[in-house]
């Protein structure tokens, strides 16, 4: 009996003992750093801040909630038309933050959920407003200045919610196949006309550099000839120079300085070779006999 009754207190007293140590590991739970926590009792939201770190509560009829008070991102798929009226979809992402002191008024007017219920469905509204300004090819062309505008009004908007919105990026703009089709031909249509403009100027460029060289050359022709011309007049007028200068003296003296002394054997009226200086009488038949 007795043996009974300690094998019985020992179950007993093991069992108050793991109900002390578990009453003691629900009584504590510990805020994560870059969190904020608050003491949830029977539904009811304490306006305590808990710091990071353990914090006591009540086992089992109360829990500590985390709000994350870190650089968040929200990412939306959202779906417009464009100012055209060509159906685009986009992939938005939002970075945004919850102030410390205002992490219990969002928790308390919104809930934890507040990505969902609030985030969420102001960018897929801001988002069909914004692109509804623009083109479809404006869109694309104007991305920043897209991005920029759905930015500022994201910031008002979820400003009454308590949410710092800190940037955005609209990550991609998808359009229907037929107007990506059309946008690929006007492409093409872009790049021959660049290629037909630029065969056109490479043309212009060709004949300009003829006509140049054309000049050149008749310049260069024209440079000789007159040059050709003027050797030819500077000679011509040394040969007149040089007429003008041989007299009948000259040609004697330059025969009497060259002639040896020969004469003809023989002498006739219609034969006669006359090579004596022009002063030199001829003989005659009177003087022979």
């Amino acid at each position: 009996m007795e043996t009974g009754k300690n094998v019985g207190k020992v179950i007993t007293y093991g069992v108050v003992g793991a109900a002390i140590i578990l009453i003691a590991l629900t009584a504590f739970s510990t805020v994560e750093n870059g969190h904020v926590g608050f003491r949830k009792t029977l539904g009811s939201v304490s306006l305590t801040v808990l710091e990071p770190g353990p914090h006591w509560k009540w086992p089992f009829i109360s829990n500590i909630v985390e709000v994350n008070t870190q650089v968040a991102k929200s990412e939306s798929d959202a779906a417009a038309s464009s100012k055209d009226l060509q159906p685009v979809h986009s992939h938005v992402a939002v970075n945004f933050t919850i102030p410390k002191g205002l992490a219990y008024k969002l928790l308390h007017d919104v809930g934890l959920d507040f990505d969902a219920k609030v985030i969420s469905p102001h960018v897929q509204e801001i988002f069909k407003e914004v692109t509804a300004k623009y083109s479809a090819e404006e869109l694309i062309s104007k991305r920043e200045r897209v991005a920029l505008e759905t930015n500022e009004l994201l910031k008002k908007s979820l400003e009454a919610y308590n949410i710092q919105v800190g940037d955005i990026s609209i990550v991609n703009f998808t359009f229907s196949d037929a107007f990506n089709q059309s946008i690929e031909q006007k492409q093409i249509a872009a790049q021959n006309a660049m290629k037909a403009q630029n065969d056109l100027d490479k043309a212009k460029i060709d004949a300009q550099q003829n006509v140049v060289k054309a000049e050149a050359d008749a310049t260069a022709a024209k440079a000789k000839a007159d040059a050709d011309l003027y050797v030819a007049q500077q000679k011509a007028k040394g040969n007149l120079e040089l007429a003008k200068s041989i007299t009948a003296e000259l040609v004697d003296y330059k025969f009497l300085e060259t002639w040896k002394g020969d004469v003809p054997d023989a002498w006739g009226n219609g034969s006669l070779i006359n090579m004596l200086p022009s002063k030199t009488p001829v003989p005659t038949e009177a003087a022979k006999k």
